[in-house]
């Protein structure tokens, strides 16, 4: 019985270690192996809905339904979901979604996102279809952030997809298209150079131009900081101008373009039209229309603005004409004076009006309206900010700017803006001291010491280098005027091809090429050996190094041209060819030395000889 007793006692306390203290052990386990079994499923699943693979996926949901709703990515994704942003296989969208109800489709992520959103995020416009014909309901789904599906087409820009929300998404509560949400939605657009859909929105909408979205800016704001939606703003080279302004003279009316209707239609109406005439002016063309759509739409949000209070209207108008004015959108400026005179007297928080900050930021198309406006401008001119400093001292105050390339033409432009700035004040205020006491020439000098330095070491780099191929080719053209190629008739030292075309080829070339060096190399060391004051920059140092380099190229052109002749006459009895590639030889290093030097050569001569970029630009009187 003992044995018996303890024999049970062996028996039975192992088993109730086992099923009592082991048990919890035993669940762990055999929980571990289910969430590794589901772990595994769900990441066959995830590889499948990323690749598209449906027989894969459906062999899954065959086996466990519930895994059309798992949650199988770190951002709690379902299948549907990672499907949609991959893109890889819309069959494999339209199969899902054909399992699964509307409400499972609503199913959200981590962040509140259905799958809607995810395919406005990653512009999956099909899938955005299929979606929207299964569960119209999701166009007003909200996540975290409190945005739709179509505010996220619009911040990630993409336009088809948003022409495809704007209509179904209804404006029901919460609506989508007003207070901040609409802002947030017509600031998204403008962000994403929308105009067109932007002025649909805003001319369904009009209250919106009125509004802020959830970070406190306006859709003036907005606007006011996309330069290269207007045409001042956008820096098109010779050539692209020049079809700019053909385009501009051939296309539709700008009147014509916006009467009656959907605006988004007449948009594609329009781009189809640029599209039939000739295909190298299509980017050309969509510039154009971009601009017309974001000056219509400027002009509805300056309208629309005009109807808020005196107030309201100041904080409209003010800061985005403001900020306008420092990315230098001369139409934004204009309308903005032509439509509310009064702000030309809105100052900044430094006490600084419109044409304060066009000079401080070196805007020279917004300081040109100043010649657009009556006899205001001489109280403006006379006007100073709130550390007493007057349009000359801002104009003596250093700005660097990446519009201008190398250190000598950045001091010539602030020198034509000292003296342009010189020209619109009083008299009186040439001496006019700061609070620092300092008149503007002393502001000048002081705030461009280190400019001039770098200009002259700029200027005597440019010089040196260009005198050694200057001197190299005075060596080689005067020497080759004393060895004639055939040479020299032994008894009257006549040269032997007097007679020959390409003798008189060689010897004008060469006397060219002399001539011309000689220039070259006298107008370096005029650079070299000037006194490098302040106004030696504004003409006479860019006047020597475009003379220089201009006679420069005309020597390497001419001793190539005498080279190239000389090669001829001394092969040519033998090789009638030799004439043909030799020039085309000879044609490289010109042409190559004409592409490198031009940009720099072209943008020195426009800025010293052509047209002064301050003028007026219209007779138009704007104030």
């Amino acid at each position: 019985m003992q044995l018996v007793y303890q024999g049970f006692k062996i028996f039975f306390f192992p088993s109730y270690i086992h099923g009592v203290f082991f048990f919890p052990f035993s669940f762990f386990q055999a929980r571990k192996r289910m969430e590794h079994g589901n772990g595994s499923r769900h990441l066959a699943l995830y590889k499948a809905a990323v690749h598209g693979q449906w027989i894969t996926a459906k062999r899954i949901f065959d086996e466990d339904p519930s895994a059309l709703t798992a949650k199988i990515s770190g951002f709690e994704e379902i299948a549907l979901y990672v499907a949609i942003t991959a893109g890889h296989s819309i069959e494999f969208v339209q199969n899902i979604v054909n399992l699964m109800s509307e409400d499972l489709i609503g199913t959200v992520n981590r962040d509140g996102n259905n799958a809607l959103h995810a395919a406005a995020m990653v512009g999956n416009l099909e899938a955005a279809k299929i979606l929207v014909k299964k569960n119209p309901t999701l166009t007003q789904g909200r996540n975290v952030l409190n945005a739709t599906p179509l505010h996220y087409a619009a911040s990630y820009a993409h336009q088809e997809t948003v022409r495809f929300l704007l209509p179904v998404t209804r404006d029901e509560y919460p609506s989508p298209f007003t207070d901040k949400d609409g802002v947030r939605l017509l600031n998204s657009l403008i962000t994403a150079d929308f105009y067109g859909l932007a002025l649909h929105l805003l001319k369904r909408y009009p209250a919106l131009a009125r509004g802020t979205d959830q970070y406190g800016f306006t859709s003036l704001d907005m606007l006011a900081r996309k330069p290269q939606a207007f045409p001042s703003g956008s820096r098109l080279g010779f050539r692209h101008s020049f079809l700019y302004h053909y385009c501009a003279a051939n296309s539709v009316d700008t009147e014509t373009f916006h009467q009656g209707g959907d605006v988004e239609n007449q948009v594609g109406g329009s781009e189809k039209y640029c599209q039939k005439r000739f295909s190298f002016l299509r980017d050309i063309d969509k510039t154009l229309l971009m601009h017309k759509q974001a000056v219509e739409l400027l002009r509805n949000l300056i309208s629309e603005a005009l109807k808020a209070n005196e107030s309201q209207l100041h904080s409209l108008l003010g800061s985005s004409t403001q900020t306008a004015t420092k990315f230098g959108i001369q139409e934004f400026v204009a309308e903005a004076i032509k439509s509310y005179p009064y702000s030309v007297w809105f100052r900044d928080g430094d006490g600084c009006t419109i044409f304060h900050l066009a000079i401080k930021h070196r805007q020279e198309k917004i300081f040109n309206l100043l010649y657009q406006i009556g006899n205001h401008k001489h109280i403006i001119t006379s006007l100073a900010d709130s550390l007493g400093n007057t349009m000359l001292h801002l104009a003596g105050t250093l700005q660097p700017s990446s519009k201008i390339s190398g250190a000598a033409l950045q001091m010539q432009r602030e020198l034509q803006w000292f003296k342009e700035v010189e020209k619109v004040i009083q008299p009186s205020y040439k001496e006019r001291k700061d609070k620092n006491g300092r008149t503007p020439r002393q502001v000048f000098t002081e705030g461009h010491k280190s400019l001039v330095e770098q200009g002259e070491k700029w200027m005597k780099d440019t010089a040196t280098s260009c005198a050694t191929v200057a001197a190299l080719v005075i060596t080689v053209v005067f020497a080759a005027a004393f060895t004639v190629p055939g040479g020299n008739n032994s008894d009257q030292g006549i040269p032997i091809y007097l007679n020959e075309t390409a003798f008189v080829i060689f010897a004008i070339s060469d006397a060219l090429g002399l001539f011309s060096s000689s220039t070259s190399l006298l107008m370096f060391l005029g650079i070299l050996t000037s006194r490098y004051s302040e106004g030696d920059f504004l003409k006479a140092l860019p006047m020597r190094l475009s003379i220089g380099l201009i006679t420069l190229f005309f020597s390497i052109a001419s001793m190539l041209a005498a080279f190239s002749a000389a090669f001829h006459l001394v092969l040519f009895h033998r090789v009638k060819w030799i004439a043909v590639p030799i020039g085309l030889v000879a044609c490289a290093p010109v042409t190559l030395f004409a592409l490198l030097q031009f940009p720099l050569l072209s943008e020195m001569i426009s800025s010293t000889f052509g047209r002064s970029v301050f003028r007026k630009h219209s007779e138009e009187i704007i104030f």
